[in-house]
């Protein structure tokens, strides 16, 4: 009897205590969720739309709003958007996300004439044109004050905002004026915004097919733009491409957009009060985007942030981590090992946020090669750190408890920043130099 109990027995065992004959290391690395912070959230797609909670089927769709016909969802009234909130929590509770950075989509693609038979809801389905899409932020906006509205007798639903950081991204990024719109947002929703961006640079595929000026991180529009959030306290989110688009996998090209960004960081440190006024930056994506051909990306980053890593920190998000990470996982365990504190994750979802986990999932296995204690800050605690050292720095200078707010009478001067004196950058020549002779040598 004792003979035939024992493979029951241990099987009990095995159930109650799965990890008990397993290390440290090893319990960790075997389970498949982490505790994530997604640093790259869209909330709306490029049709301004988007999921929402719609569970009680108030709205045609089903229980995210999507339609069985063309794919769209419905355009919500106010009052109801803060829907989009609601199913964003869901989402981040079931893919154990604890904190998003969330924007709407800065771009409206066109539905021109020349595709009359099918809209296109990305931009790469069709060579139509996209434009700034102003009313973005007022779709974020509105969401969160109706999310407020609808639970302001539930503090535990009121609660679960401060894991939400939303940022402002409707906005022309080659207008000098566009700061004044940044300003009126956060005049019209105090206390919402933690973060300016995605700011579109050097999006070779989407910049080139926007109407108007190509934005470039040394513009004097957005030279205006990031001087202001340095002084209020408010990180700037960037997507400047390092490189041109490549035509084929074999094409490298070489990182001739960098001495743009360079120039950037280079005069928002220079500011009138010094270098803890300056400006944060987030770069997305690592400088990549697709059809990006860029060769030891890992060690132009190095350069990079070997100088300016007070100032920046770097989003993984999107195709960087299959086309660069992944097939160099040494090297950038590596890289982030010596910049521990400025790597972050992100998803990089365009309005269907129910996809959240299923999109941060992929990181595991960076994570997993991370050692413990750097693992943690990468996939949560880096990105907490921030939103958390710049609410406290708005909070000293008076300008909100979490979200930034501004006097009624603030305006930002019309004479500031309109001619900025880039300092002319040859980062990318010296590195490139460098990067030679090491290669020559071996």
């Amino acid at each position: 009897m004792r003979t035939r109990a024992l493979p029951f027995t241990l099987t009990l065992l095995s159930l109650v205590f799965p990890f008990a004959a397993l290390a440290d290391n090893e319990v960790v690395s075997s389970r498949p969720d982490f505790e994530y912070a997604d640093c790259h959230v869209h909330l709306l797609d490029f049709l301004q739309n988007g999921e929402f909670l719609n569970s009680d089927m108030k709205f045609p769709g089903d229980n995210y709003g999507h339609q069985k016909k063309g794919g769209r969802f419905v355009s919500l009234p106010y009052g109801e958007r803060g829907r989009r909130i609601e199913v964003l929590l869901e989402s981040m509770n079931n893919g154990n996300v604890t904190n998003a950075l969330v924007s709407g989509m800065p771009f409206l693609k066109k539905w021109s004439e020349n595709e009359p038979f099918q809209r296109p809801r990305y931009y790469l389905d069709s060579p139509s044109r996209v434009k700034p899409a102003r009313d973005t932020d007022v779709s974020v906006g509105s969401a969160i004050i109706d999310y407020k509205v609808k639970f302001r007798a539930d503090q535990e639903k009121l609660k679960q905002l401060d894991r939400i950081h939303p940022s402002l991204c409707g906005f022309d990024a080659t207008d000098l004026g566009a700061v004044d719109l940044l300003i009126k947002r956060i005049k019209e929703f105090p206390g919402v915004w933690e973060c300016i961006g995605e700011v579109m640079s050097r999006h070779d595929d989407l910049t080139n097919l926007t109407t108007g000026e190509r934005p470039r991180a040394n513009h004097p529009a957005l030279a205006r733009v990031c001087r202001f959030a340095g002084e209020s306290h408010v990180p700037v989110s960037i997507h400047h491409n390092i490189a041109p688009i490549s035509r084929n996998s074999n094409e490298v090209k070489l990182p001739t957009y960098l001495n743009e960004f360079i120039e950037l960081i280079e005069y928002c440190r220079a500011g009138s009060q010094g270098a803890q006024e300056s400006t944060v930056f987030i770069w997305c994506h690592s400088g990549i985007s697709r059809r990006l051909v860029v060769k030891d990306l890992h060690l132009w980053i190095d350069a990079v942030m070997e100088k300016y890593s007070d100032q920046l920190y770097i989003d993984l998000s999107w195709v960087v981590l299959q086309d660069y990470i992944l097939p160099n996982l040494n090297e950038w365990v590596e890289l982030i090992k010596r910049y521990p504190t400025r790597f972050m994750i992100g998803s990089d979802v365009v309005g269907k946020v129910s996809n959240i986990g299923k999109s941060l999932k992929p990181y595991d296995k960076l994570l997993k090669a991370l050692p413990k204690d750097i693992r943690a800050g990468v996939s949560k605690q880096n990105f907490v750190g921030l939103f958390d050292e710049m609410a406290k720095k708005r909070k000293i200078k008076g300008l909100g408890e979490k979200g930034i707010v501004l006097p009624a009478n603030y305006g930002f001067s019309e004479k500031d920043h309109v001619r900025p004196n880039f300092k002319r950058s040859n980062f990318m020549e010296v590195n490139l130099k460098l990067l030679s002779s090491n290669d020559s040598d071996q």
